[in-house]
């Protein structure tokens, strides 16, 4: 038998179709709902449905996700010679939860639309619809979407300033474009896939009557969460090399308390994490290698952030940490901070130098980070 989980498609209520790829696509019904060609016959057996909330808080949008998956609260949908079909009882979005955290894919529509879909790879997915009302918006969001993929994978320090304004410039004109053409709808759903500072461009930009739409609310947390990182990242720029950080404690896994002046004499990375958290899960691996080849002269610190203590006990333990783990209260109950910290992001980074003074603070998972690392050890 196949392998049973093709993709997964969670129940929330409209919005847009934010991606899409180039291929032929095969109508099967045309009873409302959405009628899903797989490209091979093998590439899947089963189609799920399952309810997941609309987030609201930056900080839970992939939790309240997962959780939704893990809750058991789904309907299988047989996939037969390559193709399924899912009925439109209820407005639905696809999610794939096979993909790495940056190569998801989502697909929105209402109740009454028939929509034709083709699925020509999984990981990372790869399809294109047909139907929607909202298709017109799709090519300007696929050539924005294509800049920021690779404004993330470009190392940002080799290129001129000309280069990176050139690049900035022509995202946000994609989104003057996409907001003012677009409805409600879709204009804050295109806008909740933003961060930084593309996140405040397009809310001072979303069409009249977004305040009505589905994800406005998260739009506005993103917006927020983005001013607080730029006010927040202000203020460390003019801490870094200048004093040394505040006197601070974490609990371990055996329940002993810790002083970080403890670890003075040597260079601390202070790793902020969750437990949901994918990029974080794959800094650790390029970290585990720094710390093997410098754990003479590197303490990290791991404090995973808001979770329940079975979890972080038990994903330590599955992904082998060997450094020193700590659990702390996550920074949503202390107005954005941990142990003193800003902490907007997952992960957060922070490099400190033998006598206790701040050298570099990085939000999200960034190889130029292990880089400048590895440059301080040496």
């Amino acid at each position: 038998m196949n392998k049973s989980l093709g993709f997964l498609i969670i129940i929330v209520l409209l919005c847009v179709t934010p991606f899409s790829t180039t291929g032929k696509l095969s109508e099967v019904h045309k009873s409302p709902g959405i009628d899903i060609t797989f490209s091979s016959k093998q590439m899947a057996d089963t189609v799920w449905i399952t309810a997941a909330p609309i987030p609201t808080d930056t900080t839970l949008f992939l939790k309240d996700y997962l959780n939704a998956i893990r809750s058991g609260r789904s309907v299988a949908y047989p996939v037969k010679d390559g193709k399924a079909h899912i009925p439109s009882d209820s407005v639905a979005s696809v999610y794939n939860v096979l993909c790495d955290f940056y190569s998801l894919g989502a697909l929105y529509m209402r109740p009454q639309d028939h929509i034709s879909m083709e699925i020509l790879s999984l990981s990372p997915i790869n399809y294109q619809t047909k139907g929607s009302y909202l298709d017109k918006s799709i090519p300007h969001q696929e050539e924005f979407f294509a800049l920021r993929s690779k404004l993330f994978k470009i190392n940002r320090h080799k290129l001129t300033e000309t280069e990176l304004d050139s690049l900035s410039t022509r995202m946000r004109g994609l989104l003057d474009i996409i907001m003012s053409e677009s409805d409600p709808e879709t204009a804050t759903r295109c806008a909740s896939f933003l961060d930084d500072d593309f996140a405040s461009y397009a809310f001072e930009r979303l069409p009249k009557g977004s305040e009505n739409s589905l994800y406005y609310t998260y739009v506005c947390a993103l917006r927020n969460t983005a001013e607080r990182a730029d006010s927040q990242q202000r203020l460390l720029d003019k801490q870094l090399n200048e004093s040394a950080i505040p006197a601070v404690s974490f609990r371990d896994l055996v329940g002993n308390t810790f002083d970080i002046d403890s670890f003075r004499g040597k260079w601390v990375v202070i790793d902020f994490w969750t437990t949901w958290c994918g990029p974080c899960r794959k800094g650790f691996e390029v970290m585990k290698k720094i710390y093997s080849e410098y754990c003479d002269k590197l303490e990290v610190i791991a404090i995973a952030c808001g979770d329940q203590e079975s979890t972080w006990r038990q994903t330590i333990s599955d992904l082998n940490l060997p450094w020193n783990n700590y659990l702390a209260p996550s920074p949503e109950s202390n107005n954005g901070t941990v142990a003193g910290f800003p902490v907007s992001g997952y992960p957060t980074k922070i490099i400190i130098d033998p006598n206790g003074i701040m050298r570099e603070f990085s939000i999200g998972e960034d190889e130029t980070f292990y880089a400048k690392l590895k440059n301080l050890l040496q």
